[in-house]
């Protein structure tokens, strides 16, 4: 899979919340996460499994000014 334009290697039958985790963001606040360009809802981090290929772009809100 490809997350923010990376590639990174997932084991079969992963989940969008395993990779998260692996990563380090799943326990972050104000993240959005979109697979293949469609926003997917926190509720369904757990469900969503991810596939050869998918793109997943993960933004995180920063505070500015």
């Amino acid at each position: 899979v490809f997350v923010n334009h990376e590639k990174r290697l997932v084991g079969k039958d992963k989940v969008l919340n395993q990779l998260l985790l692996e990563i380090d963001l799943l326990e972050k606040t104000g993240i959005a996460v979109a697979l293949n360009n469609e926003v997917i809802s926190k509720e369904k981090w757990e469900v969503t499994e991810l596939k050869p290929n998918d793109n997943i772009t993960v933004i995180r809100a920063t505070q500015g000014g």
